[in-house]
């Protein structure tokens, strides 16, 4: 099964949502929400797991659009999605934030 590509209609639904960055942020945002509500809650760490969120969202569209397979989505590089935010004045959330893209080795 791991080796069998993602199907038309695994890609049909969830890539059209996941290649859109503003549902990525507002699900960012809805995550921030939830979360913020933990007596614990430490920001810092929440901007670093949702770096990683973003990486593995940027992995899952590119795994999509090319036809892999779940087992050569594991097998790609890691990637953390850095945001820092700017002012918005505009509909796009995400048009004035800068995001930075790392690549981690699986060590």
């Amino acid at each position: 099964m791991a080796r069998t590509p993602f199907s038309t209609e695994t890609r049909d639904l969830i890539l059209p949502r996941i290649s859109d960055m503003n549902f990525v942020q507002e699900l960012c945002d809805d995550l921030y929400e939830l979360f913020k509500m933990d007596r614990g809650f430490d920001r810092n760490v929440f901007e670093k797991q949702m770096s990683v969120l973003r990486g593995q969202i940027l992995n899952l569209t590119q795994a999509l659009k090319d036809a892999k397979s779940p087992l050569q989505l594991v097998q790609m590089p890691a990637v953390l999605i850095q945001r820092s935010r700017g002012r918005s004045k505009g509909k796009s959330r995400v048009a004035d934030d800068n995001f930075t893209q790392t690549f981690q080795s699986k060590a």
